[in-house]
């Protein structure tokens, strides 16, 4: 290559070096440099030129040892993660059986129903209790169920009809607040001295309560 072409690089170097300058500095329009002085500004400023842009990061395919980014492995050092993960073992703890607890915490208080049941009868003790998420809310209340050759089924029912002026066609008599669990029995008013045909008698003011209380698909537990 002729060194009039090599010249050129260094010239428009040096004119972009000058331009840059001006801006810089914020000289007037006025200030021009001469093409004499511009080409001896581009050949000096040709070296640093070249030094600078061998000590560009993307200029070198290998890049040197100065020119690598060696700030970013610190900076992934300094990642968070492990700090999150020493709190990983409390949130994977082994749950607390907080059902089996509840049972036993209601069967310490006479109760022999289960957490889950709504509603709750005792035939050995002929009484009821109402609760909500295992705890007992009203009760224990006494109730009359079935006498001996009609007695109130035990098990677990789900509540599936009420009515507040309920009648018995089969027995022609009135069941104030009946709440049905099981076929005909039911939760309604009706003397507590005297045993139902399966049923399960309480006080007015405790049949309304539990009328009230009880829900469609609220789960009966019927015990011994």
């Amino acid at each position: 290559m002729s060194a009039f072409r090599r010249s050129i690089p260094f010239i428009a170097g040096g004119a972009l070096l000058a331009a840059s300058a001006f801006t810089a500095s914020g000289c007037s329009a006025t200030a021009e440099a001469d093409p004499v002085s511009a080409a001896a500004t581009s050949a000096q400023a040709s070296s640093p030129a070249a030094e600078a842009s061998s000590a560009s990061p993307s200029a070198s395919p290998s890049g040197s040892a100065s020119a690598s980014p060696s700030a970013a492995p610190s900076t992934a050092a300094a990642s968070p993660s492990p700090a999150r993960s020493t709190t990983k073992p409390s949130a994977t703890a082994a749950p607390v059986d907080t059902l089996a607890a509840e049972n036993a915490a209601l069967k310490a208080k006479g109760v022999p129903c289960d957490a889950t049941a709504v509603a709750c009868v005792s035939l050995s003790k002929q009484e009821a209790w109402l609760l909500r998420d295992g705890k007992v809310v009203y009760g224990p209340v006494k109730v009359a169920t079935g006498r001996a050759s009609l007695p109130t089924p035990a098990g677990n029912f789900k509540v599936y009809y009420k009515v507040v002026d309920g009648w018995s066609t089969t027995y022609d008599a009135p069941m104030p607040y009946s709440v049905f669990f099981y076929e005909g029995d039911a939760f309604h008013e009706d003397p507590i001295t005297v045993r139902s045909h399966g049923c399960v008698h309480l006080s007015l003011r405790n049949a309304e309560y539990f009328y009230k209380f009880l829900q469609l698909g609220d789960k009966v537990e019927v015990r011994y």
